[in-house]
Order: structure tokens, then C-alpha cells, then sequence
């Protein structure tokens, strides 16, 4: 049967900037919330180095944002999340959407010295849905400065491999992030004009974006809500005030393609100031065309309440053939809290291979072993490497103090 998803996308260059606090994270994602999407991407460039690196910062605006949604949002769970260099991208689903997903993979494109780093890049994220429909979302930071129109267009025709496009269940894509396109003209120029108006016109005259469009130069295929929001960059950081050295230009864009998307709006958010870039907000509504019944490839026993004393051990079956057309000896079984706040950190967790087998009534079963579990609600979920995604889920189940006799 039919679905409509509504999709909701957010890029923002961070500049480098470190989340202060709750409040940041507040501003960046009430907006999306207050429209209940069923996905919500995040897409962040120029992300402070020490929040990608093993050991770096432990305050971080991926575990800021998890925090804000997991603390506010019981309905959203993290679906996926990965970064290049100083670019990440955070996936929040609808709970209720996971036993339709039945795929997710990646792709990264480097542009940096040659392609020696990724600080300026492309990540595609290619999320693959029961009934043959995949959704990609590919976040980019192209080159920077205004001079570097043509090695923009040359990194966008390097990058566009994040699409996925040989894959022809792929029925929408969405390109955000910094694509860094300016206008082309003098600061003052860009100001009055838009201050009289005419922001519409300025950006199908003097606009980078537009031109490449335009000229079929780049982005083919693809397009853009009308922008009504002024220029995402040059701000001074705390101001929404423009640093007059740069030509404002609306470097921050989300673009689409796809038969199957219908835009609902397009914005900026002015409210948060932490980055010399306004964060830029789109809203979509994609009409998923057929969308069978959801069902796992793995189907957990039930559990009884479970008591703290007991090491627990739990008892499934891989269904659909599963086991010879994607199973892997590096799938894992995990315990998550009953909520699944995130679907790739589990509380504990083991290898298929340390699992065992048994037989009942002539069904195969395997059997996964956990050290015993404090106190609280759980569930049991199977992980699939090569989906890179859950592919099974049990019901919650209680873990209680066994009473004293």
C-alpha cells in the first residue's frame, strides 16, 4: 500500500563552533519537530575536529542533538549516523518506521587536495525501504571562495556518485549542505537589493546556484523550493549581522529530485547565531508508492520478566532466506533499552559466531547468552553488517530483583 513520509532536512555549517549547550540543539530541531516527520536528516559541515575523532570532545552536537530528541521525542530513534572528515550526518526515524527499512549504506567522496582528505566532500546515505524504494540524502561542503565556480561544478560532477545513481530503486535524492555558490556582485549591491525586495531576481541573475541550473552545468535533474529567506552567509557569530567583507550569498541549499517528493517549505533559522551561517530547514512529503507489511527477517521468542541474578539468555529464528542472501559472521545480537533510543549502541552486545544452535520440533533456533542485566525494561535486537541496519527486534521485556524467600 501507498505511504506519504513527511522528511524533514537541516544543513548547517557549525564554523567550528562547539555546542554550548541545550539551547542550541533546542533551536536547531523544535523547528523540524513541530512538523512531525517521519525522517529527520541533519546534515553539519565545518563540525569542530575533536567531535570526529576517537577520544575527542565529549561534549559533541550529534550527542547533544541524541540527548535533546531521546529526552523530548520518545517517538524518534537514532537511526544512523557517519562522518567525513569534519562532515556528519545524524538520521532520526520514527520508531515505527524501522521494520520497513531494510538497508542502509554509505558513500563518501573526497575533494580535498586531490582527494586526499574530505574536509571538502560528499557523504551519500542511501536508506532502502521494503518494496524496492531507496532514499538517499547527500550532504556536501563544495570549495570554498567566489572565484571557485568552476571547481565547484568540477567537485559536484566527482561527487555525484553518492547518488547511487546505478541503482534503480533509488526514487528520491536530496543534495544538501554548504555548496558554497555565491553571487555575483559587490557586497552593497546584494544588500539593497535585497532590502528592496528583490531577492527574487537577484538570484536568477547574479546567483551561482541558479546559473549552474540553469546552464546545465550542474545539479541536472535536480530542484529547488523558492528561496525566500535572505542570504546563510557572511554573518558575524552571535549577530545576524552580515560581514560586509564577503558578498551575502545563500551558500546553504537543499535540492531534490524524484517524481515521488512534493515540497511543503523551505527556510532558514535566524533564531540560532552560534556559526557565521544561518541553518537552512526543508520540509518534504514523499509518497512512498507501495510499502508492503513490515516484517523482520529475525523473529525473537518471547522473554518473560527476567530476574537480575539470572544471566539472560534469549532465542530466535532468521526468516526469508535471510542466512544465505545477506548473513554475515559479523552480525551481532544486542540488548537496547525498551525505547531504542539508538539503534547502533546497543547496552551490550555479541557476535553471531558466539551464539549457539538448537533444535526445536524441528525448527533451528539460535541462542544468544548476556551477562545478567541491573534493573529496568529491554528488548533484544539483531544487527545485521551487511544491511547495516536492525533486522529484528523483540518485545520489551522487564528485568526485576528476584524476591526474597
Amino acid at each position: 500500500m501507498p505511504m506519504d513520509l513527511r522528511v524533514v532536512i537541516i544543513t548547517y555549517n557549525v564554523n567550528m563552533q562547539r555546542v554550548s549547550g541545550e539551547d542550541d540543539v533546542r533551536k536547531l530541531l523544535s523547528p523540524a519537530i513541530v512538523v512531525n516527520p517521519c525522517v529527520l536528516v541533519i546534515g553539519m559541515q565545518e563540525v569542530p575536529h575533536g567531535e570526529t575523532v576517537v577520544g575527542g570532545t565529549a561534549v559533541t552536537w550529534q550527542q547533544q542533538m541524541f540527548e535533546w530528541m531521546k529526552a523530548r521525542n520518545e517517538r524518534f530513534v537514532l537511526l544512523t549516523k557517519t562522518y567525513q572528515m569534519t562532515n556528519q550526518v545524524t538520521v532520526f526515524v520514527k520508531r515505527a518506521l524501522l521494520p520497513s527499512i531494510r538497508g542502509i549504506q554509505f558513500r563518501f567522496s573526497r575533494s580535498t587536495m586531490g582527494g586526499l582528505t574530505g574536509h571538502k566532500g560528499s557523504i551519500g546515505i542511501k536508506i532502502s525501504l521494503q518494496g524496492h524504494t531507496a532514499l538517499v540524502f547527500v550532504d556536501s561542503h563544495f570549495i570554498h571562495d567566489d572565484v571557485a565556480y568552476d571547481r565547484r561544478i568540477a567537485q559536484y560532477h566527482s561527487n555525484k556518485v553518492c547518488c547511487f545513481p546505478e541503482d534503480p530503486e533509488v526514487k528520491a535524492v536530496f543534495w544538501l549542505g554548504d555548496l558554497n555558490f555565491r553571487v555575483d556582485k559587490e557586497p552593497e549591491e546584494v544588500m539593497d537589493l535585497i532590502k528592496s525586495n528583490a531577492v527574487l531576481s537577484l538570484l536568477n541573475s547574479a546567483e551561482q546556484l541558479k546559473r549552474a541550473v540553469r546552464e546545465g552545468e550542474a545539479f541536472v535533474g535536480f530542484e529547488e523550493q523558492a528561496v525566500s529567506f535572505p542570504p546563510t552567509y557572511r554573518l558575524y557569530v552571535g549577530t545576524t549581522e552580515y560581514d560586509m567583507r564577503r558578498t551575502p550569498s545563500w551558500c546553504d541549499r537543499v535540492l531534490y529530485k524524484g517524481d515521488i517528493i512534493s515540497p511543503i517549505s523551505y527556510s532558514s533559522n535566524q533564531d540560532l547565531l552560534v556559526s557565521d551561517h544561518f541553518p537552512v530547514h526543508a520540509v518534504f512529503d514523499v509518497k512512498i508508492p507501495h510499502l508492503p507489511k513490515s516484517n523482520w527477517d529475525c523473529l525473537f521468542e518471547h522473554l518473560p520478566t527476567w530476574y537480575t541474578t539470572v544471566p539472560l539468555i534469549g532465542r530466535f529464528r532468521l526468516l526469508n532466506n535471510y542466512w544465505t542472501s545477506r548473513g554475515s559472521y559479523q552480525d551481532w545480537v544486542g540488548v537496547y533499552p525498551a525505547t531504542i533510543d539508538d539503534c547502533t549502541s546497543p547496552l551490550r552486545w555479541i557476535w553471531i559466531p558466539a551464539c549457539s544452535e538448537q533444535m526445536v520440533q524441528g525448527q533451528k533456533y539460535i541462542v544468544c547468552e548476556f551477562v545478567s542485566l541491573p534493573e529496568g525494561n529491554y528488548r533484544l535486537g539483531y544487527f545485521s553488517h551487511y544491511s547495516n541496519c536492525l533486522i529484528g527486534l523483540s518485545k520489551s521485556f522487564k528485568v526485576i530483583q528476584q524476591p526474597v524467600e
